[in-house]
């Protein structure tokens, strides 16, 4: 909670940033974001997720290097990022700190789950946040909503400056696609702890090997959808690349 505490309280100097367009102010919101990610990266080394401890990891890399590029060029390019990724953040924390929320988005998402998986031939019940199966029992958590990459994808397709018809296009596509897919995941996950389809190590193989290789696949896939109807995005992106490695080499 820690991290997700420190990402939040960042939001308020993004959101400076991006109004007063002070290269001091952005340095700090992605330097605090940064933080957050480490904080973030330890609770993974803590449980043993080693790949989101990687990806963490260089996220906050990413961030100290965009701070530093933000000191020496100054540029749009910094204010349009700072500006879509404090929208998915207001997107993302209210999921995080309003318990109504919170409890909500977890519920109906294992209500959904459960009736998905029992769709597809598997006895599911959901109780609350939790899905039963064979005497097997899995808890829904925050995570296990997808919400992080809904909002991320919602802060990109909707801050980006483009058509609003194109952005809305772009948001249909990768929302609501996201959260249905993930519906899947947990069904997948249920079923093979449940079944112990991969032995006694069921549960880490399939939500933490087998499932993310999937849900990163699945993300690329939705990505390159959205690069296709919003070409700004890309270009941002591409802009991005550019002022950081310019802000590196001190240029």
């Amino acid at each position: 909670m820690l991290s997700e505490l420190i990402a939040s309280v960042s939001v308020i100097p993004m959101l400076i940033y991006v109004l007063r367009k002070k290269a001091s102010i952005g340095a700090f919101a992605w330097l605090l974001f940064s933080i957050a990610c480490l904080t973030k990266a330890l609770e993974f080394l803590h449980g043993k997720d080693y790949v989101n401890l990687c990806i963490f990891c260089l996220g906050a890399l990413f961030f100290v290097l965009m701070a530093k590029a933000i000191i020496s060029k100054n540029s749009k390019t910094f204010i349009e990022v700072t500006a879509f990724s404090a929208l998915a953040c207001i997107v993302y924390f209210p999921f995080v700190f309003i318990s109504s929320l919170n409890s909500g988005i977890i519920e109906l998402t294992a209500y959904l789950s459960a009736l998905l998986g029992k769709l597809l031939g598997y006895p599911m019940i959901s109780y609350g946040r939790i899905i039963e199966l064979e005497n097997s029992s899995v808890e829904i958590i925050l995570a296990c909503t997808a919400i992080e990459s809904m909002a991320l994808f919602a802060g990109a397709t909707l801050g980006i400056n483009a058509d609003m018809k194109r952005k809305l296009k772009a948001f249909a596509i990768s929302v609501p696609l996201i959260y249905f897919l993930n519906l899947f995941r947990n069904v997948f996950v249920v079923v093979s702890s449940a079944y112990s389809i991969f032995g006694e190590n069921s549960f880490y193989i399939a939500h933490n090997i087998i499932a993310k290789f999937f849900s990163f696949m699945a993300l690329v896939a939705i990505a390159y959808a959205v690069f296709r109807i919003l070409p700004e995005l890309t270009e941002l992106i591409y802009s991005l690349k550019e002022e950081i490695i310019g802000g590196v080499k001190g240029d």
